[in-house]
């Protein structure tokens, strides 16, 4: 049967790369968390450390909707990098009642818009690999 809407919608686009996207940085957090409380990390590197976690998840975030996207994959992975970046956000300042700091949060802003640039551009142009390759037409 056929579909009439060509593509996945939206959310499918969206909430999969958001999910790995959070997953990453959280992971990546934890693991943060576990070497401050070795003593491994400094505390002086906990702030630097933070923004490549939030970084890299970003940029897996808009790598996974690039690939998902059916068009504009730009525009897919930024959206998957501010929604990344929204959801930890909202999760600080609503439950956690932590003061927001308009600098470090327009810093963090500028780091989550440039790795979801550099994540939807690998996204972009990696190429899909055919499923039915190996039949003949």
């Amino acid at each position: 049967m056929r579909k009439t809407n060509e593509g996945p919608s939206p959310v499918g686009v969206l909430l999969p790369a958001a999910v790995a996207g959070l997953l990453t940085t959280l992971l990546l957090m934890l693991v943060g968390a576990v070497l401050v409380h070795r003593r491994v990390l400094a505390e002086q590197a906990i702030t630097p450390c933070a923004l490549i976690f939030l970084a890299v998840g970003c940029a897996v975030a808009a790598l996974v909707s690039a690939k998902r996207a059916p068009g504009g994959k730009f525009l897919w992975a930024m959206g998957a990098g501010v929604l990344v970046f929204l959801v930890l956000l909202l999760v600080s300042v609503i439950p956690l009642a932590q003061p927001v700091n308009v600098v470090r949060m327009a810093v963090s802003l500028l780091c989550t818009l440039a790795a979801s640039a550099l994540g939807g551009f690998a996204g972009a142009n990696m190429r899909k690999r055919k499923k039915y390759r190996h039949i003949k037409k």
